[in-house]
């Protein structure tokens, strides 16, 4: 039976104004894509530096609340912007806010002039990822269906004294854990072991190259590696891309074009990217917000890969 290809929606919280990135929402609940993901970071790491830039979990609270059936999450939270328990409480809310449309996505962040910025101590990769690890395990062991049950954790990098969760998640056993990042020899050795989705980029030969790598630590954790999802961001145009768009992004990630032309042309393309693994794409932005785009990639090209 051939897998079940996901599709999902992302806008960044930086260079938007709030009307716009409501409307965005709203608009991908009326859409046939199944999550709508924000960014989180603090400050803008694209552009303008000193542009606008939201908070990730308010501004997913207020997504929640928005929203009627799409799926809320970020690609992906820092594990190292916040207190671990904290984060946890806070993603725990938004899980019952939307009442139950809540995707945990998290990843050890990386960009340093937020944390010197927010006095938050910028430690080395080794720790960001032990932090991360130590973050979901915490999560993990929250999540057990009991408001009054207390847990005490000591971790190396995370510490929690008689904490409870109350209201706990809304889905059961708990909210889906996305873990976002590529680092080989750490990142995804805490995939294997925690994540059901693995968010990762690259051409389909490197994440091929990753996702052996992912199958083979999940193994040896006793997993079955069918058991995690992958996935990757693409660039997609539904049709040929406006010249002005291809101004504004640059060519597309890291220099790249866009998937654009057919429904046919696109699916083609798309089939690459489903022979190495990946059965997630998340449409990011190209060239900026364009809701007619999302449209069109919407009734145009996922349900070519649907039934």
């Amino acid at each position: 039976m051939p897998p079940r290809i996901r599709f999902a929606v992302a806008q960044s919280n930086q260079h938007i104004a709030w009307s716009d990135y409501l409307q965005a929402v709203r608009a991908a609940d009326e859409m046939a894509f199944e999550t709508f993901w924000s960014f989180d970071h603090l400050m803008p790491i694209a552009g303008d530096p000193d542009g606008p830039c939201f908070e990730c979990y308010t501004t997913l609270a207020a997504f929640a609340a928005a929203t009627k059936r799409i799926r809320i999450g970020a690609l992906v939270s820092g594990a190292a912007y916040r207190n671990a328990a904290l984060q946890i409480k806070m993603a725990t809310d938004v899980e019952v806010i939307s009442g139950g449309r809540f995707d945990w996505g998290i990843g050890a962040g990386w960009a340093e002039r937020e944390f010197r910025a927010y006095d938050l101590p910028f430690a080395t990769p080794r720790e960001r990822v032990g932090k991360l690890r130590e973050t979901v395990e915490l999560a993990k062991r929250l999540w057990n269906g009991d408001p009054t049950k207390k847990i005490t954790y000591e971790g190396t990098y995370v510490r929690a004294v008689d904490l409870f969760l109350n209201p706990q998640p809304v889905q059961r056993p708990r909210p889906p854990i996305l873990i976002g990042g590529g680092g080989e020899q750490l990142t995804l050795r805490v995939v294997a072991r925690h994540a059901d989705i693995w968010h990762g980029f690259g051409d389909p030969a490197t994440l091929k190259r990753k996702i052996d790598l992912l199958d083979g630590y999940a193994r040896g954790y006793g997993r079955d590696p069918a058991e995690i999802v992958k996935s990757t961001t693409v660039s997609v145009w539904a049709g040929d891309p406006p010249e002005a768009v291809l101004q504004r992004a640059g060519g597309g990630r890291g220099g790249r074009p866009p998937i654009a032309g057919s429904p046919a042309a696109i699916e083609a393309r798309l089939r690459e990217y489903v022979d190495v693994g990946i059965t997630y794409f998340i449409v990011g932005s190209f060239g900026g917000l364009n809701l007619d785009n999302w449209r069109r990639v919407s009734d145009e090209v996922v349900p070519r890969f649907q039934g």
